[in-house]
């Protein structure tokens, strides 16, 4: 029984069945917390190229619908689906204190690999971001 006790083979392997999910784990949360980042800044991205392209009125951004679609391609060639359903385009806006603006809002749903395991707050990203519009 002494030998038993006193042998080490073995050991590394139940220390990481003991660290090793736990490790896991945190690799997921922060794997799965950068690709929400990322999904956010490639949202606000879009968004402002969407509004950027509706103030100056350019070819293919000239009405709603048109900037709409302008921003779900957009948005898929950054890899990020979007429903033209969650952009919305709204003029003569103020923003941060700054009339005549041209403001775009995207509001997207979100569902990360943590955020179906595990309750979580981040269910929907939203931006929005504003351009002067040329008269």
């Amino acid at each position: 029984m002494k030998r038993l006790l006193a042998s080490t083979k073995g050991l590394t392997t139940v220390e990481f069945a003991l660290v090793g999910p736990c490790f896991l784990m945190m690799m997921m949360f922060i794997i799965d917390g950068a690709r929400a980042v990322w999904t956010y800044q490639t949202l606000q991205e879009v968004a402002t190229n969407s509004a950027r392209c509706a103030a100056l009125n350019k070819t293919g951004c000239t009405n709603s619908s048109e900037v709409k679609s302008f921003a779900v391609a957009r948005a898929r060639a950054s890899g990020v689906t979007l429903a033209d359903t969650s952009v919305t385009l709204a003029t003569a806006q103020t923003c941060n204190a700054m009339g005549g603006m041209t403001k775009v809002t995207i509001s997207s749903p979100y569902a990360g690999a943590t955020t179906r395991l595990l309750p979580s707050t981040i269910t929907t990203l939203t931006t929005d971001s504003c351009f002067p519009t040329i008269s």
